[in-house]
């Protein structure tokens, strides 16, 4: 079809130039030249060479091109990048995990001197001694308290210290001790003031006993100190002022016991200046070689040790130097008929239960 259209247009030039009056030779020649060359440059880009390869692919006017899809090209993966190692972090701690936190001792015993109950002394009924029954064999080891103190403080091969004012005591031999009380830090009827009136019998049997609470000190000392709280007393001895405190608050925190203005004011005090750490007791001296026999006939003395503030005997002896078995415990059968009766000093206080009857006097018959 391309080459009969060729020829057709090749027909219909000649006949134009023909038609238009003939024109001369030259016309003629350099037309045909020019239809010649239009033709040849016609040909040459519509014949294909035998270079070229014919297309397979056949469209028709209602066919649209096929979509070969360009298959996809995975990506080209980017150069490792050689990871900078991060400053080491100390690790995290877990959920579980609770940190100590240390505190100065001082700061702990503030502290706890700080959550007693600031209140003026108040009990709901009068002080009795009778509602602190004391001196038990609360392990049942065949010991009551008194002997497990003395047990427990006493300095082997030497004997006891007296933390209120400093005095060594041999003793007579074993665990007796006539002229060593034991004292409550914290006296009952302190207690009584700051609390205990209104504990029910067991709480106030188990406070009487209770090891935290008890001292063995020198008789004099607990007679100087008697019932007094720590804003009306202090021991002289200044190493023994800081006992005393340190106990103070630890007793009267345990048994949650309340502390009045003046008290929390010494107890403060000495705190700040002596810290948390119970004193030392200094390096005793050197032990007699032999110790201080009990006398197997007891002779007067003066009647300051722990019976003698709640007996007067009918001899006038201190009723502890009948104490031959060393249990810190009198009873009427240990007296010589010369030591009765014996008077109770104050009847509603018979730490010994001497007098029966309640009439004041003790071992009658």
């Amino acid at each position: 079809m391309r080459l009969l259209g060729k020829i057709v247009i090749s027909t219909s030039l000649g006949i134009m130039v023909f038609g238009c009056g003939g024109g001369n030779k030259e016309s003629l020649d350099n037309a045909s030249q020019e239809g010649i060359e239009s033709s040849a440059t016609i040909d040459s880009e519509a014949v294909p060479t035998e270079s070229t390869s014919p297309t397979a692919t056949i469209l028709t006017e209602a066919s649209e091109p096929t979509q070969v899809p360009t298959p996809e090209q995975p990506p080209t993966p980017l150069p490792a990048e050689t990871p900078t190692p991060a400053p080491e972090q100390p690790p995290t701690p877990s959920s579980s995990f609770t940190p100590t936190v240390v505190g100065t001792p001082e700061n702990s015993l503030l502290i706890q001197l700080n959550t007693l109950s600031l209140a003026p002394e108040n009990a709901v009924s009068d002080y009795d001694r009778s509602e602190f029954p004391h001196w038990d064999d609360e392990d049942g080891d065949g010991m009551n308290t008194r002997l497990e103190v003395l047990a427990v403080e006493k300095i082997s091969g030497v004997g006891w210290y007296s933390r209120w004012d400093g005095v060594w005591y041999e003793g007579e031999g074993g665990l007796s001790a006539p002229s060593f009380d034991i004292d409550h830090i914290v006296s009952l009827s302190e207690a009584w003031d700051s609390g205990a009136s209104e504990w029910d019998p067991y709480d106030r049997d188990i406070f009487a006993d209770d090891i935290l609470n008890l001292v063995a000190v020198s008789a004099s000392s607990n007679r100087s100190k008697g019932a007094r709280d720590a804003g009306e007393w202090l021991p002289p001895d200044p190493d023994g002022r800081c006992f005393l405190a340190i106990r103070v608050i630890q007793v009267k925190s345990k048994w949650d016991l309340s502390v009045d203005q003046v008290e929390y004011e010494a107890l403060r005090n000495l705190i700040e200046d002596c810290g948390s750490n119970i004193p030392q007791i200094p390096a005793p001296p050197e032990s007699s070689s032999t110790p201080t026999p009990i006398p197997s006939a007891p002779v007067p003395t003066t009647q300051s040790s722990y019976g003698g503030s709640y007996y007067r005997t009918a001899n006038g002896v201190d009723i502890d130097q009948y104490d031959a078995n060393g249990n810190g415990d009198i009873n009427c059968g240990e007296l010589p008929s010369a030591a009765k009766p014996v008077t109770v000093l104050n009847p509603v206080e018979d730490p010994y239960r001497l007098d029966g009857d309640g009439d004041g006097i003790g071992c009658e018959s």
